[in-house]
């Protein structure tokens, strides 16, 4: 059974509000995740009835949108190269939700960018001593960085966008 669409537009609202008001203050009370999504404690606790699935609910949605972004950015198709800089504009425009995992520990390598990677090294368009896991800390330094600017005022997003894109073009390029 799939969910009612409110029921969607409330669950993501909920998560989105839920990454905000977390990363601000790790401590924050179920109440005040409540308020920030701007709905009743009794609805956060039918969605989340405690904080465990509520942490395991943000990471679930996180990892979709991830997912989401990877796949609008088509990384199977075209050069390695122009696959990452597709990769980049996506991610960049999730980043609101994707800076929850800026405070996490990184378990390891992604496996659809390490084959794209891959690909680059064999077809010439990743510079082959640039290794998949340099190349995703740069991909996230990156993106931390353009959505900091973005936050701070000091850039709008289609101009973060674009030279978060150029910047890691020119990492990657052989």
């Amino acid at each position: 059974m799939t969910e009612s669409a409110t029921r969607e537009r409330t669950r993501r609202a909920v998560l989105a509000a839920a990454i905000d008001i977390l990363r601000e203050d790790p401590a924050a009370s179920m109440a005040q995740v409540a308020a920030g999504a701007g709905v009743a404690r009794s609805t956060l606790h039918r969605y989340y009835p405690d904080r465990p699935a509520l942490i395991a609910g943000i990471e679930d949605f996180v990892a979709g949108v991830y997912e989401s972004a990877l796949d609008a950015a088509r990384v199977d198709e075209g050069s390695a190269a122009d696959a990452l800089r597709r990769a980049v504009g996506e991610l960049i425009e999730q980043m609101q939700i994707l800076a929850w995992w800026l405070d996490v520990d990184d378990d390891g390598n992604d496996a659809r960018l390490e084959a794209v990677v891959a690909r680059g090294h064999r077809d010439g368009s990743v510079d082959p001593a640039m290794d998949v896991a340099w190349i995703e800390a740069m991909l996230w330094s990156g993106l931390w960085s353009a959505h900091y600017l973005v936050r701070s005022g000091t850039y709008r997003m289609p101009e973060a966008r674009d030279l978060c894109i150029r910047t890691f073009a020119k990492v990657i390029t052989p």
